[in-house]
């Protein structure tokens, strides 16, 4: 006996609330401010100057947590878009705007944090005498 088969909607109904760009932006902007800051750090840190490192870092930290905020903002904006907790919607695949902006908002503290890792590097090696 065939089932009767139930209503299906669109799996990201809250998609209008927030823009594409806005979630990628969340999942992209602190991978590409780590990466900015591993590559410029590498390069200005034969020189020593700390100056610019401390600038490079502070711009890259900037970013990333602009890239947090947005991801958060997001979220918020599409929390409601289906009843229930988050772990029933990712098994039905529901909540694609949802699931975007969460992984975001981690991917944004996982790089924050390395982001900050790679900060510490000023401090601990000794300046070179020029």
């Amino acid at each position: 006996m065939p089932e009767a088969s139930t209503p299906v909607g669109h799996p990201a109904p809250h998609r209008h609330r927030v823009a594409l760009a806005a979630l990628l932006f969340g999942l992209i902007a602190a991978p590409l401010a780590w990466q900015v800051q591993v590559l410029a750090s590498s390069a200005i840190s034969v020189h020593d100057w700390r100056t610019a490192l401390f600038t490079i870092a502070g711009v890259c930290i900037a970013t990333a947590l602009a890239g947090g905020a947005v991801a958060f903002v997001s979220w918020r904006r599409t929390f409601a878009e289906f009843p229930g907790s988050a772990h029933h919607l990712l098994d039905r695949g529901q909540g694609r705007a949802r699931f975007m902006a969460m992984c975001g908002m981690l991917v944004s503290l996982l790089f924050l944090y390395a982001l900050l890792f790679g900060l510490t590097v000023v401090f601990l090696v000794p300046a070179t005498p020029v």
